[in-house]
């Protein structure tokens, strides 16, 4: 098996009745998971980067995918949008193996995108089961997804006064103020001259809660094709992103274990018209 990939003959490819795709793994443990997977009566193929994933994907289909954390940030959430993108609900049953400590913003990635994850000592163990929770049970019976509370907009410096208790705001930009349960996120967004980047501050507040709470949360902004820019608040609870440009997106908040806050941020044709202006196009 040259560099450690197993792949199946295109007769057992034809017989098996579920099939697994291996991503990046080491060459070791690979080789571990394919034997325990074709004892259990499962098929699997290896590859090693985003451009074989798209590819086999495209060429045939699969009931769960084991991906390796040894990729970049960057690079994970490419590989698990491609599969989003080319086979939906493969998303759903992604299994991560890590070989060392998870970075934080790996483990909000997992998060994020609702995968399982096995460290690497105990992936021979715990991966047949893994499996099985997540093709063969229905998905009532899974590990409960992040939960996710969308805020709802209170205020919009474009279309109404502003709420009595919030400061006012005299700068160029667009005012948004959101709600959800008790926690108040306030916006601001502006368009960089000459450009087509975006600049978004914000701060994030509760009254029922000491201010120093607010520290250290992540701070995402998210579009559909992936992560436009990362932050975390301050000891105020203020942040501060920037990014290119992007309709449909939204920021995501982490507030605890598994628990985000999302604020959707819909209305931007007046962005898009005063990035005209400012471009003379």
């Amino acid at each position: 098996m040259p560099n450690g990939m197993f792949r199946l003959s295109r007769e057992s490819q034809q017989t098996a009745r579920n099939r697994v795709l291996l991503v990046g793994l080491e060459p070791a443990i690979q080789d571990s998971i394919s034997v325990v997977l074709t004892t259990m009566g499962w098929g699997c193929i290896a590859v090693s980067d985003l451009e074989k994933v798209q590819l086999v994907l495209q060429q045939g289909s699969f009931e769960a995918v084991v991906l390796s954390l040894r990729h970049s940030e960057e690079d994970l959430e490419r590989i698990i949008l491609a599969i989003k993108d080319i086979r939906p609900t493969l998303a759903e049953r992604i299994v991560v193996v890590s070989s060392r400590v998870v970075e934080f913003g790996i483990l909000e990635l997992i998060e994020r995108y609702d995968l399982s994850h096995l460290p690497q000592e105990k992936v021979l163990s715990r991966l047949w089961s893994t499996l099985e929770d997540l093709v063969v049970f229905p998905p009532w019976c899974r590990v409960a997804a992040r939960n996710v509370g969308v805020a709802r907009l209170l205020f919009d410096s474009l279309r109404m006064h502003g709420p009595i208790g919030i400061r006012s705001s005299h700068t160029s930009g667009r005012r948004f103020i959101y709600e959800h349960n008790n926690t108040t996120i306030d916006v601001q967004l502006d368009v960089q001259p000459g450009s087509n980047r975006i600049s978004l501050t914000g701060q994030v507040l509760d009254g029922t809660k000491p201010q120093s709470s607010y520290e250290n949360l992540s701070v995402i902004l998210n579009a559909p094709n992936g992560t436009l820019a990362r932050t975390t608040t301050n000891r105020q609870g203020e942040f501060i992103l920037q990014s290119e440009f992007a309709e449909n997106v939204s920021v995501e908040i982490r507030m605890g274990d598994r628990f985000w806050i999302s604020v959707p941020l819909t209305q931007l044709e007046w962005v898009k018209e005063r990035m005209r202006k400012r471009t003379g196009t």
